[in-house]
């Protein structure tokens, strides 16, 4: 079995997508329209409310992307961390 080629979709078009298996209420037909899988409907679908709840919230939506960034930082140094203690516990073993 081959794969498809990847087809690259305007913002518009998602939103044409999306809006359509809202309004039918049957998303696998929307999907088999057309071409996409499901998961791929349903993460157009979360984007789309996020950018919604943003709007209407009174967040921008650089206020939303500074929480990622926010929230990246800190699973970057508690990685970092965890990392560090590997490394110890790897030499306290090793003696």
């Amino acid at each position: 079995m081959t794969r498809k080629a990847r087809v690259q979709r305007t913002p518009e078009e998602k939103w044409e997508v999306v809006w359509e298996g809202l309004r039918s209420g049957n998303i696998a037909e929307t999907c088999r329209r057309y071409g996409i899988a499901p998961n791929l409907y349903y993460r157009w679908k979360d984007e789309a409310e996020q950018g919604a709840r943003a709007a209407l919230g009174g967040k921008s939506a650089a206020a939303a992307e500074s929480e990622k960034d926010r929230r990246l930082r800190q699973l970057e140094r508690s990685l970092g961390r965890k990392t560090l203690e590997v490394e110890i516990l790897k030499n306290v073993v090793r003696e």
